[in-house]
């Protein structure tokens, strides 16, 4: 079975701005993980516990997951003897 390599990346990278900006709200709203989310900043610069900072991390969390899941996606199909991108 091969993976559309794009398609998965797409949804992966849906995920993960999900969940970054669902974290740099919550720590911009309660608090909660505010210090792991400034430590995550320098990583991904401009994510922090701010909604400024959530919707940065969003962005940084499609470009992350869609890269790393399709480029995933494309050596599996390689594995398996499928085309890539398909």
């Amino acid at each position: 079975m091969r993976i559309h390599a794009v398609k998965f990346g797409v949804a992966f990278g849906i995920v993960y701005a999900l969940v970054f900006f669902i974290f740099g709200a919550m720590a911009a709203l309660s608090g909660w993980g505010a210090e792991f989310a400034d430590f995550i900043g320098v990583f991904y610069p401009g994510f922090g516990p701010s909604f400024a900072g959530a919707v940065i991390g969003a962005v940084w969390g499609f470009g992350v997951g869609f890269v790393f899941f399709a480029l995933a996606a494309w050596i599996y199909n390689s594995l398996v003897g499928g085309s890539a991108g398909r």
